[in-house]
């Protein structure tokens, strides 16, 4: 599946210039949430604002390389006419070289992206997890009074981990149920009014309780 998808990202962004590299970190993450070949392009198109920033990370990186290189061949130029100079070892404390301002200013522009943009990638991951969660835990019939605690800022690295959380929320939701109804059975143990509890038999009042708290309409 990664193979397919690197092969759609490289010609659907072709125009971007962005290294092999980067477009398989993208393939490798969206190959743990797509399973299916039919859901490769709509994958791909999500992650276009994503790879966008990317582009206008690399190519400010390559603006600060080309300046900075021409800053060294400068600094060579100077340095071959001052051959003749005595060599002087730079002061205790200082650099040979120092980076410009518009340099720096530029790296950590880069650096605020860079983190910006794994932010909103987190966002997005955490986004698709809590809504797949949710669609699992309502198709096993998990209540969502008995979840919804359970379930927030809760995080996952696969489909499986998720599948497997959402099994054990549905075993918790049962036992708890079961839990409940022999108590209220108990309860029932000696009626009023000269009513005879069945044994095994859930009165309708009770039964009516659960429905309404605990088991999905």
């Amino acid at each position: 599946m990664n193979k397919k998808i690197l092969e759609t990202l490289k010609t659907k962004y072709k125009d971007l210039g962005l290294g092999e590299h980067i477009l398989k970190v993208f393939a490798d993450k969206l190959a743990k949430t797509v399973k299916e070949e039919s859901e490769i392009d709509t994958a791909v198109e999500d992650v276009e604002s994503d790879l966008r920033i990317y582009q206008s990370l690399t190519d400010q990186n390559r603006t600060l390389q080309k300046k900075i290189q021409e800053l060294e061949n400068a600094k060579e130029g100077d340095d071959k006419n001052l051959t003749t100079k005595p060599e002087q070892k730079p002061e205790e404390g200082t650099k040979d070289s120092e980076m410009p301002a518009w340099a720096q200013a530029l790296m950590e522009s880069n650096k605020t992206l860079s983190d910006s943009l794994q932010k909103l990638q987190a966002e997005k991951i955490q986004q698709s997890n809590a809504e797949k969660l949710t669609s699992k835990l309502k198709e096993l019939g998990v209540n969502e009074n008995f979840y919804k605690l359970h379930i927030e800022g809760k995080t996952f690295d696969n489909d499986e981990q998720l599948n497997v959380f959402a099994s054990q929320l549905k075993e918790c939701q049962d036992a708890y149920n079961q839990t409940l109804s022999n108590n209220l059975l108990k309860s029932q143990a000696n009626p009023l009014f000269g009513n005879k509890a069945v044994e095994g038999q859930i009165d309708a009042d009770v039964q009516n309780y659960i429905n309404q708290n605990f088991n999905e309409k």
